[in-house]
């Protein structure tokens, strides 16, 4: 299989990943450190996802608040400037309440696994022709696992469940891109 890029030339896929194999490397043991210091610590892993995304909400609601006066005098000032109110009102719900919003945080986590793992599925079988490619497809199956299985232990198990599965999402992620850098390694 061949990726096209715009110049007309024809990138094959162990080409790319023979340019990436040191950052495969080190991806790898990165994402290895975190996936086991969010199992060690999974209320924790827990509450610093929601922490992170509650204020990435109330950044990007600012921000949409703030663009919205751009639109003033156009139909679209009225909707952006509403949009913008309520991602800000759930970025700040997030933080100022985050054990009550962990419920939602959850299911929105193991949405994010379900299409995470979807696209891990895509990308293993671009690379399919590459040796190694067999274990970013388990990875993937990983990724849907965790998001199916979180959807299946709402709401009692919200407040340790995410921060678990988030750990061993980046070991299985991690161990992943370690395992295909050393196949490429092999082949090359």
């Amino acid at each position: 299989m061949t990726l096209r890029s715009n110049k007309r030339t024809d990138i094959s896929a162990t080409e790319v990943f023979r340019k990436v194999r040191r950052g495969l490397f080190w991806g790898g043991v990165f994402l290895i450190i975190l996936g086991i210091t969010a199992l060690a610590m999974p209320l924790v892993s827990t509450l610093v996802v929601e922490i992170l995304i509650g204020w990435l909400l109330t950044i990007s609601g600012g921000a949409s608040i703030i663009g919205a006066f751009s639109l003033r005098g156009t139909g679209l000032f009225l909707w952006k400037l509403i949009a913008g109110f309520l991602i800000l009102a759930v970025g700040l719900m997030l933080l100022l309440f985050p054990i009550g919003s962990l419920i939602a945080m959850t299911a929105l986590v193991a949405l994010v696994f379900l299409l995470s793992g979807a696209v891990q599925t895509m990308i293993a079988l671009w690379m399919r022709p590459v040796s190694g490619w067999g274990w970013a497809f388990m990875s993937a199956l990983v990724s849907l696992t965790l998001g199916v299985v979180i959807f299946a232990v709402l709401p009692q198990a919200s407040a340790v469940v995410l921060g678990i599965f988030v750990g061993i999402d980046l070991l299985s992620t991690g161990v992943a891109l370690l395992l295909i850098q050393q196949s490429i390694r092999k082949d090359l």
